[in-house]
């Protein structure tokens, strides 16, 4: 109803995106408790991450935009790659801006809009895919390995 890619294709591409995101926070959440003993921490210590992603996401920033020495932060947030992913799948479908300005009608590409406000790139879905797998995988790995050293401390 809104414009947005209607094939097959897309919609198992951003479920994809869906899924893959939420099981990469389960396992940073899971990593969380087996970090932290404290409830009340374990929820701070996540709120905190969430807000830092947000912020370089670039979803309320333009990535461009932030100052050279935080940039490289976006790398580390997880949000980032999912946006992306999601924002290059729909857009990249052909995706259509019209309006009318000032009496004059205008027909521009969701691509150009994507690409200065939210400095993603166009090719990067399989990029964000295979991050988002490698930050699953990062994380279980910790967690598989905390929770050895917490059993081990047990005993």
């Amino acid at each position: 109803m809104v414009g947005l890619a209607a094939s097959a294709a897309a919609f198992f591409k951003f479920l994809l995106i869906l899924v893959l995101f939420s099981i990469c926070m389960t396992m940073w959440q899971f990593l969380l408790a087996a970090l932290i003993d404290d409830v009340g921490s374990a929820i701070l210590v996540s709120s905190v991450v969430i807000l830092f992603e947000m912020a370089f996401a670039g979803f309320f920033v333009n990535l461009s935009s932030i100052p050279p020495v935080l940039r490289w932060l976006q790398w580390l947030a997880p949000l980032k790659y999912a946006l992306e992913a999601v924002t290059v799948n729909e857009v990249g479908a052909g995706l259509m801006i019209v309006d009318e300005l000032a009496g004059a009608r205008v027909q521009i590409s969701a691509e150009i809009i994507m690409q200065t406000l939210f400095g993603f790139e166009q090719s990067a879905y399989y990029r964000d895919v295979l991050v988002l797998f490698a930050f699953i995988a990062g994380f279980a790995l910790l967690l598989v390995l905390f929770v050895l050293l917490r059993l081990r401390e047990m005993r």
